[in-house]
C-alpha cells in the first residue's frame, strides 16, 4: 500500500484521506479477485467430477 500510516474504520472523528481510500479499495478489489478465482477453481474441479461421473468411460477421450 502507498498510505504512509494507516487509518481506523471504526473512527468517526478522522477521514480518510483519497489515497487511503483508494489503497483501502485497491486491497478490497485484490481479495475479491482471489477469492472469485479460488471459487470458480471450486466449481471447475466439481464440474469436472459431475461430467465424468455422467460420461461412460468407452466415450471418455
Amino acid at each position: 500500500m502507498k498510505s504512509q500510516q494507516p487509518f481506523n474504520l471504526n473512527d468517526i472523528t478522522h477521514e480518510p484521506t483519497d489515497e487511503q481510500l483508494e489503497d483501502l479499495m485497491e486491497a478490497v478489489a485484490t481479495e475479491a479477485r482471489k477469492h472469485a478465482e479460488m471459487a470458480r477453481e471450486k466449481l471447475m474441479i466439481q464440474l469436472r467430477a459431475e461430467i465424468k461421473a455422467i460420461i461412460p468411460p468407452w466415450m471418455s477421450a
